[in-house]
């Protein structure tokens, strides 16, 4: 639904091409980094399809087609864009990456070995949140708002790197019992020994 909205949104200014949508998209980096380019081009016909977005092609530039599309915003499409704009400002839905799924069957590793794996988790996060924060630092300088979308991923991937530190805090403090004939199990007491 976002990915509609934005290149809805994008178009508010006036028509613009197919790759020039692209360009776009690369240049806000992370803040749209989930549309690719497969993914914008199909999203772009749908829209059309759906009467959102008129398509002209104009003639003799470079490439395969010896044309490239042009995407208008139709009054449907700024109808839709207004509504689709204000089901995203209140929709929240969790993201689910995998690491969840992950977690619960980490304790089929040796408990080394898993909160290794979830140190070097926290390694990569915190250089991605570099990275990305490198990236955004001259996008935020064009807009306000810009700068509350830039703060919004960032804000994600520092909660993120908190629930690491909570979730290491936790093992360290945990111990894990292992019986021979059953799954292990966490348990924030010692084991008893003998049965």
């Amino acid at each position: 639904m976002h990915k509609l909205l934005l290149l809805l949104g994008l178009l508010q200014q006036g028509p613009l091409y197919g790759y020039e949508l692209y360009q776009i998209v690369r240049a806000h980096g992370e803040l749209y980094a989930d549309l690719k380019k497969a993914n914008l081009y199909y999203l772009l016909e749908r829209l059309a399809s759906e009467g959102y977005l008129s398509m002209r092609a104009e003639e003799g530039t470079r490439g395969a087609r010896g044309e490239r599309l042009i995407y208008e915003l139709t009054d449907q499409g700024r109808i839709h864009f207004k509504e689709l704009l204000r089901e995203v400002i209140l929709t929240y839905e969790p993201a689910h990456i995998g690491v969840d799924t992950a977690v619960v069957f980490l304790e089929s590793l040796p408990r080394d070995e898993s909160m290794q794996l979830l140190a070097e988790r926290r390694r990569i996060v915190a250089g991605r949140r570099d990275m990305v924060a490198k990236e955004l630092a001259p996008v935020v300088e064009r807009s306000p708002l810009l700068h509350i979308a830039s703060d919004h991923l960032l804000s994600l991937i520092d909660a993120e790197l908190a629930w690491i530190d909570r979730s290491l805090s936790y093992l360290h403090a945990t111990h894990w019992v292992v019986t021979p004939d059953e799954p292990s199990v966490h348990s924030a007491q010692e084991p008893h020994s003998g049965s």
